[in-house]
């Protein structure tokens, strides 16, 4: 009787344990420790925890917000490029006439310089045909007679402009004659020897004026016998 009484109190007391343990667990929550990485146990448990997690997202009330607060040098716009280029092009007031004034006096520096130029070529032909009649003398150099190369820097000489004795080394020391050949330039000629061996100066219309063995004189570039042994032209002095 007494045993029978102790196994049923026995049993009764460990019934209550198991089912106390049972209904714990079946309330138990998962608990995740801030800022660790454990893994939730089942797929259904992560799921829970998703739910009650919020989404971050940019409605378009902050998004409005948040580009008002920016500051403007930041914000682009459709037409900024335009804008820049009307700033970078426009120009008032002082900085206008300032402007102009130098473009002023731009063009009044390069109407000198053709000015100039123009004038020189007209002083150079000019002063080439004074010596018209003057005798050919091997190696002179003045007045009362010259030879070719004498001839044309005697001429140059008359303008400032120093160049070198001989043909030879006028030819080599001149720049080549781009665009044609305008008054003033000095025309090579091979003649005595190989190489530039005379030369003359170029007055335009196909004519140049040089010292030949009849002494100064003007001759035709499409003569046979100048054709037949023309070198080139070379330019001493940017001429227009």
């Amino acid at each position: 009787m007494n045993r029978s009484l102790g196994t049923a109190f026995l049993c009764a007391v460990l019934s209550a344990a198991v089912c106390g343990t049972a209904d714990a667990k079946s309330h138990a929550t998962p608990q995740v420790a801030a800022g660790t990485s454990e893994t939730l146990s089942t797929t259904a448990d992560a799921s829970a925890l998703a739910a009650t997690t919020p989404a971050y997202v940019v409605t378009p009330e902050a998004q409005r917000e948040i580009e008002a607060a920016a500051p403007a040098s930041n914000m682009p716009s459709a037409d900024a490029d335009a804008r820049m280029w009307a700033a970078t092009g426009s120009t008032s007031g002082a900085g206008a006439r300032k402007t102009e004034k130098k473009a002023d006096a731009m063009r009044r520096f390069a109407r000198g310089i053709i000015n100039r130029t123009s004038s020189l070529a007209v002083s150079l032909t000019r002063d080439a045909m004074r010596f018209i009649g003057t005798p050919y003398v091997f190696g002179g150099t003045t007045s009362s007679g010259f030879d070719c190369s004498g001839y044309v820097q005697h001429v140059f000489a008359m303008l400032g402009i120093a160049l070198p004795r001989t043909a030879d080394a006028q030819f080599y020391a001149g720049r080549r004659a781009n665009g044609g050949l305008v008054s003033g330039d000095l025309v090579f000629f091979q003649t005595y020897e190989p190489g530039p061996s005379h030369v003359g100066i170029y007055i335009g219309g196909g004519k140049f004026v040089h010292s030949s063995s009849h002494g100064v004189m003007v001759s035709r570039l499409a003569d046979r016998y100048w054709a037949e042994r023309y070198l080139g032209a070379k330019r001493f002095v940017a001429f227009r």
